[in-house]
């Protein structure tokens, strides 16, 4: 079967190969639908490696070349001995941590903080293939409500619903997203979802249109950081309660205190290419917090339950969907040159 293989920075080739991952005891292999293209792969391809181990996976036991891809929905084709509560014929999306099961954050069900912990698409083959495999406890069943291009939106979402609850955000609270990319936008849409009041700095005017588009509130966080701030508390009436950095850029970061109330919350969800400098007094003087946010931990059922009530409509994110034979050239834009883009899915099945 052809798959989109890493095999180092920008190096990443579309070739023939089987699975390599048998269908051990407590595996499943599924058929994939559809994989979005996450700024996890964008990174890896473009700067990498990060997260790609050049040494054997301590629970997968792989090592590159990797497919690509963990952000996907499939069919579940067989199940290997031992896993008793999937089928085939099922439809799942993929929490796509791997995890030892033993340790105490796993224990605890922070599984997400697992010392050993890895995600299917970089520490072993992922979506970006007709066929994967990986283990069961990562397979999230898809109610019949959700579809599987919503259904690949699941693991995106998920992250966006986690940071939210490290922020500890309640309905009828005021949440300023940073950065609208795929992170940023699924955030925005969670909390649209939850009841809050979202504004989205993007200082993109194509990404700021396509958030306008889906009835977002904007704000171009371009200018002194001293007369941003001031105008994102005017227009949040004194300053948000919650700010999510989803956009790695270090001067939002720094910026994002004095965009909050007094006690406001700083969910760093973005990965800054240097340390910011943030001013403690900022902090302690109004009691200001700032937590961070890795990934998810039992959120993707949660996110999948609001999407099957009709009180979470995703699909208007995904702004393109290509072929496996044009990924490779899609991760080289969405590196360089995203444009207005927003979630870009493979279609495994075209």
């Amino acid at each position: 079967m052809d798959a989109l293989r890493w095999h180092g920075n920008r190096d990443v080739r579309l070739e023939t190969v089987d699975l390599e991952l048998p269908l051990g005891p407590g595996m499943v292999e599924a058929e994939v639908s559809l994989c979005g293209i996450c700024g996890s792969d964008v990174a890896e391809f473009a700067h990498g490696p990060f997260a790609i181990r050049a040494r054997p996976h301590p629970l997968s036991g792989q090592m590159p070349p990797v497919t690509l891809g963990h952000e996907f929905s499939a069919r579940i084709v067989a199940v290997g001995e031992g896993v008793a509560d999937l089928a085939v014929g099922d439809r799942v999306a993929a929490d796509a941590c791997w995890r030892c099961e033993r340790c105490q954050a796993c224990r605890d069900g922070h599984y997400n903080r697992c010392p050993l912990s890895g995600s299917i698409g970089l520490c072993s083959d992922g979506g970006f293939a007709p066929l994967v495999r990986f283990p069961a406890y990562c397979a999230v069943k898809l109610p019949d409500q959700v579809s599987d291009r919503a259904g690949a939106l699941l693991e995106p979402l998920a992250v966006g619903l986690h940071a939210l609850d490290r922020g500890g955000a309640r309905a009828g609270q005021t949440v300023v997203v940073l950065g609208f990319g795929p992170i940023g936008a699924a955030t925005a849409e969670l909390a649209n979802a939850m009841g809050l009041r979202c504004l989205v700095g993007e200082p993109s005017p194509a990404r700021r249109e396509r958030a306008d588009a889906l009835g977002l509130e904007t704000f171009d966080p371009a200018g002194e950081a001293r007369d941003v701030t001031r105008a994102v508390r005017q227009q949040t009436g004194g300053g948000a309660d919650i700010v999510v950095d989803a956009s790695g850029v270090p001067a939002a970061l720094e910026s994002a205190p004095d965009m909050t109330v007094r006690g406001g919350r700083i969910v760093v969800a973005g990965l800054p290419k240097r340390p910011p400098v943030i001013d403690a007094a900022r902090l302690v003087l109004f009691e200001r917090s700032i937590v961070g946010t890795l990934g998810y931990a039992h959120d993707l059922p949660r996110v999948a339950t609001m999407i099957a009530d009709g009180r979470l409509a995703p699909e208007p994110l995904i702004t393109k969907v290509v072929r496996l034979g044009a990924a490779r050239a899609e991760l080289g834009r969405l590196a360089d040159d995203p444009g207005d883009d927003v979630k870009v899915l493979v279609d495994l099945r075209a």
